[in-house]
């Protein structure tokens, strides 16, 4: 993965009326491959002091491409490092490593891809191509590519359909029995993809199961009516690959997947660890054309439930999670301008019932300012917060936050998620 110790990028010269530097300007970034949530050191050297180098950032999967720039005054040791300084004008305001990747705007000049269905057979998606360039007096005087991954190229993904489950399942490599984590996703259904927390914690020598639950084929068409039973197939197909430890399994959600993953560690105490997402402290209806259906059953019979904007106490606490039943650890995430649900309040509640009930395991809540129902894995554009429309819906979704909220919001939440899933499942009984 690593290339040689600096990729010295193509040279261009400034003109003929400049003189020749003897340290042309180059990129020094160490290695040439990154995964999607690893940090980029992005350093130019060599630039002529006193005046300005303008970075641009060009890349993407087809058919998007992203771009992004921004405008730095060069120090007097002619090195631009984007981790040390902060731009003069740009996409993004403030020193931030990874700014000119999260204020990427996708090219308007292109037609935005219409949701792809699930894949057949699952796989590594492919690298992504980057390009860095950098400009002096409006001629580029170095550039350089990098390739962004989702999951790490080591890494094993299978499709999963057996016993009625659909799901892909990573396998980091290495002999032995890994810590593994079902990863779920929300209202939209389907596989969650690579570029998921699913994709980042295989890479990082979990074994994961990205698990479908609605909106796949041989699944329910909406999440109404989903038995809870499939969740416990599920965990029973896990604990039984050759590659798993079964005695350290954890579950991470997002949004629904976040209601949905405390309410698993509530129901199946073989999962030691739960990581919820933006989500909520009861069970909500149906989504999203089953308005008035039930989401979870167990047995057969529909767990009680209720609507956005219930008021009535005797409804809400027989919908509440009985989280003080999980028998692991619990980390939640929130975002205190979520618009799609109050996911912060919620996770206090949820917080509040779990010192109410003296439970006896770490549990943890990161919330954040001016970050709303986006937090996921970092390093992504996040400037499509009020412009992205739900994949079943078709509805706009307004997710709330600043874009620089949400990006410094992902970044340290998925540092602590990772803290937390090493401490709680990959050392644990270590």
């Amino acid at each position: 993965m690593l290339a040689r110790a600096f990729l010295l990028c193509t040279v261009v010269a400034f003109g003929a009326d400049h003189v020749a530097l003897a340290d042309p300007p180059r990129f020094e970034i160490h290695q040439q491959t990154f995964l999607i949530d690893e940090p980029i050191p992005i350093v130019i050297a060599g630039l002529p002091p006193g005046r300005t180098v303008t970075v641009r950032l060009r890349g993407g999967e087809e058919p998007e491409q992203w771009s992004s720039s921004a405008t730095f005054a060069i120090p007097q040791d002619g090195v631009v490092d984007l981790g040390r300084i902060a731009p003069a004008s740009g996409n993004y305001q403030g020193v931030d490593a990874m700014g000119l990747f999260w204020s990427a705007r996708r090219d308007p000049d292109e037609r935005r891809a219409p949701p792809s269905p699930p894949p057949a057979i699952a796989r590594n998606s492919p690298a992504q191509a980057w390009k860095l360039t950098a400009e002096v007096d409006g001629s580029v005087v170095a550039e350089t590519t990098m390739q962004r991954r989702a999951v790490a190229a080591d890494v094993n993904v299978t499709m999963v359909r057996e016993n009625g489950l659909v799901g892909a399942f990573y396998q980091p490599p290495g002999e032995g029995r890994h810590p593994a984590v079902i990863v779920l996703s929300g209202s939209g259904g389907g596989l969650p993809p690579a570029t998921s927390q699913a994709g980042g914690l295989a890479s990082r020598g979990y074994a994961v199961l990205a698990l479908a639950y609605f909106a796949a084929e041989g699944l329910p068409p909406s999440l109404s009516y989903i038995p809870l039973e499939y969740f416990g197939k599920a965990l029973d197909w896990l604990a039984a690959q050759p590659s798993v430890d079964p005695s350290r399994i954890g579950v991470l959600g997002t949004s629904r997947g976040g209601e949905l993953a405390l309410l698993l560690g509530s129901a199946f105490p073989q999962i030691r660890s739960v990581v919820a997402y933006v989500p909520s402290n009861v069970v909500w209806g149906g989504c999203c054309d089953s308005r008035g259906a039930p989401s979870w059953t167990v047995q057969g019979r529909p767990l009680a439930f209720v609507h956005p904007g219930a008021r009535d106490f005797a409804a809400m606490e027989r919908a509440a999670i009985r989280v003080e039943r999980i028998k692991g650890a619990v980390l939640l995430i929130s975002g205190r301008q979520d618009q799609v649900w109050n996911s912060s309040g919620m996770s206090e509640q949820i917080m509040a019932r779990l010192r109410r009930n003296q439970f006896p395991y770490v549990y943890k809540h990161f919330t954040y300012e001016n970050a709303g129902h986006a937090i996921g894995r970092p390093y992504t554009s996040t400037m499509d917060l009020n412009d992205t429309r739900h994949p079943l819906t078709g509805r706009l979704m307004h997710f709330g936050g600043t874009p620089e909220g949400t990006a410094h919001a992902r970044e340290d939440a998925w540092r602590q998620t990772l803290a937390f899933l090493d401490e709680q499942l990959r050392h644990a009984g270590h």
